[in-house]
């Protein structure tokens, strides 16, 4: 991903399973990169906890936020949308992907 000065960028992936298939759970990964930003994730009307977040400084200034939820597999066949919404108030910006079984992309 390339981030440019002055905006707010971002990218959701479906992380590749370790476990068989058919293990029960789906690893997705959003990251977000500006100078304050924040990850939220929605399912539905329902806002989901992250499983964890990983903060990084880049020389510039900006920082790169990364965060994983775990969905059941249930609710990833179901074809349930997964969105990740990343806000940054110092660059009064916010952008949004979502995923799901259904759309086969990211």
């Amino acid at each position: 991903m390339v981030f440019f000065p002055g905006e707010l960028s971002m990218e959701l992936l479906l992380v590749p399973s370790e476990e068989p298939s058919g293990s029960g759970t789906q690893k997705l990964m959003c990251s977000g990169w500006g100078f304050n930003p924040k990850i939220k994730w929605l399912s539905g009307s329902e806002q989901r906890s992250a499983a964890d977040n990983e903060i990084r400084m880049g020389e510039d200034g900006h920082v790169a936020l990364t965060s994983h939820i775990t969905v059941t597999q249930q609710e990833w066949n179901e074809g349930k949308d997964f969105i990740c919404e990343v806000d940054d108030k110092d660059l009064q910006n916010t952008v949004r992907k979502s995923t799901s079984l259904c759309t086969g992309s990211l």
